[in-house]
Parts: C-alpha cells; sequence; structure tokens
C-alpha cells in the first residue's frame, strides 16, 4: 500500500492542487491525500523546505510524520530537528 501511496504523491502533487512557495518545479500540496500518505503530500512544503522534518507547515496541514518525529525529539530519541526559520518561509512564499 505504501509503494503506491508514494507513486502517487510523486505524480499526482506534481500535477494537481495548491501552491504556497516559489520552488523551480511543479510541486502541489494537496490536502485530502495528507492522513494517507502520513503528511507526505504537503509535497510543495517539502520542495520548499526539504532538510524540514515538518511537512505541514500549518497547523491545520495533518502531518503525521512531524508528530511521530516531535515525539521522539520529545522523549529524546531525535535530535537537531530541523524545521524553516520564519526568514526563509517569507523568502520563500509565493505571496508577501
Amino acid at each position: 500500500m505504501e509503494h503506491h501511496v508514494t507513486c502517487l504523491i510523486n505524480s499526482l502533487c506534481h500535477i494537481w492542487g495548491s501552491r504556497t512557495w516559489k520552488t523551480n518545479d511543479t510541486s502541489r500540496n494537496v490536502w485530502w491525500l495528507s492522513v494517507f500518505s502520513f503528511g507526505e503530500s504537503w509535497h510543495n512544503n517539502h520542495h520548499a523546505f526539504e532538510s524540514s522534518a515538518r511537512q505541514g507547515l500549518e497547523w491545520w496541514q495533518i502531518d503525521i510524520s512531524w508528530y511521530i518525529v516531535r515525539f521522539l525529539e520529545i522523549i529524546g530519541l531525535a535530535t537537531d530537528v530541523k524545521l524553516p526559520s520564519e526568514s526563509q518561509r517569507r523568502r520563500m512564499a509565493l505571496v508577501r
């Protein structure tokens, strides 16, 4: 099942959805896939901030992978967890 979701994300999220960030590709965010993909469907977010541990950058963007990483960070099993800074977010935003 995960293989199918990955293929779906890598194809559909470059064709259909919304864009929040300036990237040099056609990546899109597809909200309704976020539960099935554990947050990977915030694909435009991922392409804008590739080293970020968090894909769902807004409070309402479901990102199950981030919830797991954050829990691991809280209990000390994940360190050096990266998130985009406010200046990075301002620089990459489509609308200012």
